[in-house]
């Protein structure tokens, strides 16, 4: 990593006269409000002195020079700079009145770079942040438009400050520019760069790298205005359908691994997802055809994870893969979508997966080679003359055994989460014949219940009983081992739940009575319940879910 590093003032990081910082296309707009220009307003009149003021750092990568200008994009830093940079244009409206030298000063020195035969911004912001701030500093805006832009509200918020201070404008524009510092760091890569600001930063590595596979995308076309414009139209597209699923964690990252991992072979951790994009950019002849590509995957992906392809049968299976944690799947089930697989055999691989993913789950097998068994589906099953037959084979030979599944199911914990709770929803059904007709509608309402409860203690205003440990006698001790078997384990409604409670198993036999489920009340059959009753309702309850999650139901 090659990195020239310097701290500098203000006016010294401003005062070069042919340099120009751009602000890349792939970041986001002018954002900080006033709080954040309250903090740099503070940070200045409080110095005193020979005090400075350290503003943080500027990361920024070295580009080609043009016209005897030099260009420096501004991967960190944006915020800051701009905000300096409106500030200078408020102090050089202010001295306009009283000292136009100054003022002239400031115009052709900190707001404009210049050669001999050209003049250029000191500043380039994105598409719409640039035309607000040359109107701003071509002293064009009006009052009204700070009402819809934050950058002109920012210039008349500090406006408003130097008419009101008690300290000159001269003093603030002298601290300004000699008294905050910061340190710039310029590198020539991309790469380089992103790494730096992931180190400093301390953030996630998800949305920067995103936003670089944008720019870099961008930067391929960038002699070609109307083509940059139609990229980023359609890359808007893309992270706006990406944001809809975003509130349940499911980050941009995600997307674009399994978009690289359906189309590509090989599997890329996500701090090596950029070099690989770039390598795919790369070896790209038309990029709005790929950029077109990931924008109807992405509406594909949308639809994958809201399960809304429009196919009931489809759809209801689309929302077991989220609830039993399977969407790691995508990366398969976007090629499937993508070769228009018909709705049969589409269900077909959704069962696949479904069973693939439950029997693994259940007997803990490890998850690390998902991501590569469904790129090789992807690349492969459709250059098969039978595709969903080969993927269906694929999933199986990977799969834990009958016996395996069987055993593991019985003896295993199961916590309280989506996949337990669909697991006994599905038994249920296959009980109840798959009528469904005994499952209540919503399953919010629907809660897991611990027939013997997590807590055995049971407290009464006048004393504390443990009729649960005599219940279960002198192997009381073990109940951790047994509490979370399966076999302990049913559907209760809400209500039903909540004062169902820790009670006597007696007093819960009463609520479970009036339960529409099936798996519950035939619980109210048993006379007592103990750690027999919760192995031998383990080892039944194993044996239908052996025969549910089976792939011979396939074939």
């Amino acid at each position: 990593m090659s990195i020239d590093t310097k701290r500098l003032s203000i006016g010294k990081l401003l005062g070069s006269v042919n340099e120009v910082y751009r602000i890349p296309l792939y970041q986001r707009p002018y954002n900080w409000g006033k709080d954040q220009w309250n903090d740099l307003w503070e940070d200045i009149i409080r110095l005193e002195g020979e005090e400075t003021h350290f503003l943080g750092s500027v990361i920024t990568i070295s580009q080609e020079r043009y016209k005897g200008f030099s260009y420096f994009e501004v991967v960190d830093g944006q915020q800051r700079i701009t905000t300096i940079l409106i500030l200078l244009t408020a102090i050089r409206d202010m001295a306009e009145e009283m000292d136009k030298d100054r003022a002239a000063y400031i115009n052709n020195y900190f707001l404009k770079s210049s050669t001999i035969d050209e003049t250029e911004a000191k500043l380039i912001l994105g598409r719409k942040d640039n035309k607000v701030f040359k109107r701003l500093v071509e002293k064009k805006v009006t009052m009204d438009e700070a009402k819809n832009e934050k950058i002109v509200e920012a210039y008349y918020f500090f406006k408003d400050k130097l008419q009101n201070s008690n300290f000159k404008w001269q003093i603030i524009y002298a601290r300004l520019l000699d008294s905050l510092d910061l340190v710039l760091m310029v590198t020539d890569s991309y790469y380089d760069a992103f790494r730096l600001f992931e180190t400093l930063n301390t953030r996630g590595l998800s949305l920067t790298s995103v936003d670089l596979i944008k720019n870099y995308l961008l930067s391929r076309i960038s002699t070609n205005e109307v083509m940059i414009e139609e990229c980023i139209e359609i890359w808007d597209s893309i992270i706006e359908n990406i944001e809809e699923i975003e509130s349940v964690r499911h980050d941009k990252v995600r997307f674009f691994r399994h978009y690289l991992f359906s189309i590509e072979p090989g599997i890329v951790p996500i701090p090596k997802l950029y070099p690989r994009y770039q390598k795919l950019i790369d070896g790209t002849e038309n990029i709005i055809n790929l950029i077109e590509d990931i924008w109807a995957k992405s509406e594909l992906y949308v639809k994958l994870f809201n399960g809304i392809i429009g196919i009931k049968e489809v759809d209801l299976k689309l929302n077991t893969i989220v609830r039993i944690e399977a969407t790691t799947s995508y990366t398969l089930l976007l090629k499937c979508l993508s070769e228009n697989l018909q709705k049969e055999n589409l269900i077909k691989v959704l069962e696949a997966i479904e069973i693939f993913t439950l029997r693994r789950s259940i007997c803990s097998i490890s998850t690390r080679d998902i991501d590569r068994i469904y790129n090789h589906l992807a690349l492969e099953a459709f250059k098969q003359d039978n595709p969903v037959k080969y993927i269906i084979d694929y999933l199986n030979k990977r799969t834990p055994s009958d016996t395996e599944f069987y055993l593991n199911f019985q003896s295993r914990d199961f916590t309280r989460s989506s996949q337990t709770k669909y697991i006994l929803e599905m038994i249920e059904n296959e009980l109840t014949n798959n009528t469904k007709e005994k499952m209540i509608n919503s399953r919010t309402d629907v809660h897991i219940e611990h027939i013997m409860p997590r807590e055995l203690i049971r407290k009464r205003p006048s004393d504390i009983e443990y009729e649960w440990k005599i219940e279960l006698g002198p192997r009381a001790s073990e109940y951790s081992l047994f509490v979370n078997r399966i076999g302990n384990l049913t559907l209760l409604g809400s209500e039903l739940n909540i004062t169902a409670s820790n009670n006597p198993f007696n007093e819960k036999k009463k609520k479970y009575e009036k339960s529409v489920i099936h798996l519950t009340k035939e619980i109210c059959q048993k006379e007592r319940w103990t750690f027999e009753e919760i192995e031998n309702r383990s080892v039944q309850l194993a044996s239908v879910a052996k025969k549910i999650w089976n792939f011979k139901n396939l074939l």
